[in-house]
């Protein structure tokens, strides 16, 4: 296969601005060498990569995953002549991971903590909100998606591995006697309530029917649990958080699982990627993973009361 480098560059903008004759403008050649150049590598390939009949025009099936690829190569590429060139760089190709703000602490941190027990890898990471981080995974702006259960990425081209689950639990402020201040099975409470696009939400919305007696009304609306989570701490009302985020929280007794047994929401935490070749320290990632958990292993589990 005879590709050049440069055609790599070419799609690549191209994909990026979704415009002939403006990503031509941006590599500063002509719109028919640029439209030349395009079909050149949809022939070095063997598949036609660009959707001329949208528009914008996009990417097809087989050019989602071609960006993937193109990507690695122009990078590891840049990295290569830097390197030749002397030229420092503070972070090389590091691992690019997205994940919504609710498994960004701890949940995260332990992820890559666990992996450089054993290889010393360099992350690279957005917080960003769910439908955002889709976004970045189908168009390769991400190796990786630390996210909880999606359907969209749970089937070709996306892979993913189960690395925990636990439950979102409905949590109060304690009390001064360490009991929960807010309890609605016995008055009317003030709830924190997730925005109606965030996954919180549509998870809790699934489950509502079996919470109808919930005697609350809503004081706060925000799509972050972290926020939630805050404001739960301060007492201004109950809030349904992911044991993840808050096992310290429940272990020390500065916030009470309010019933349990009764009030849990089970989720799982998944980690995706794109069906697409992976660079050689992220293939790595997903390896050691991948063994890890077919030896038991996993991030979290379901928070169970002492």
């Amino acid at each position: 296969m005879n590709l050049d480098t440069k055609w790599l560059e070419d799609f690549l903008m191209l994909a990026d601005m979704q415009h002939f004759s403006r990503a031509a403008e941006a590599r500063h050649i002509t719109q028919p060498a640029f439209g030349r150049h395009i079909k050149a590598l949809e022939k070095a390939v063997g598949h036609t990569l660009i959707d001329r009949t949208t528009t914008p025009i996009s990417l097809t099936a087989a050019g989602r995953q071609f960006r993937t690829i193109a990507q690695n190569l122009v990078s590891q590429m840049e990295a290569g002549v830097k390197m030749l060139n002397g030229i420092e760089q503070p972070l090389q190709n590091p691992i690019r991971i997205a994940t919504p703000h609710s498994l960004s602490s701890p949940t995260l941190l332990d992820l890559t903590e666990f992996i450089n027990q054993e290889h010393n890898l360099h992350f690279s990471i957005d917080i960003l909100r769910v439908d955002f981080a889709v976004e970045a995974l189908t168009e390769a702006s991400c190796d990786f998606l630390l996210g909880f259960e999606i359907l969209s990425l749970l089937q070709p081209p996306f892979q993913n591995l189960c690395i925990g689950h636990g439950d979102f639990l409905l949590v109060s402020a304690a009390d001064e006697r360490g009991g929960a201040l807010y309890n609605p099975l016995e008055m009317k409470c003030p709830i924190l309530k997730y925005s109606a696009e965030s996954y919180s939400a549509r998870l809790i919305e699934q489950y509502q029917p079996k919470f109808e007696s919930l005697n609350t009304y809503p004081v706060f609306e925000s799509s972050m649990c972290q926020l939630h989570k805050d404001m739960a701490l301060r007492g201004k009302g109950l809030a349904w958080l992911p044991d993840a985020q808050i096992r310290q929280e429940l272990d020390t007794g500065k916030l009470i699982a309010v019933s349990p047994q009764q009030f849990r929401l089970p989720y799982q935490i998944r980690l995706y990627r794109n069906s697409a070749p992976l660079r050689q320290d992220a293939q790595q990632l997903w390896d050691y993973l991948q063994h890890s958990v077919k030896t038991g292993w996993q991030i979290n589990r379901s928070w169970q009361p002492n």
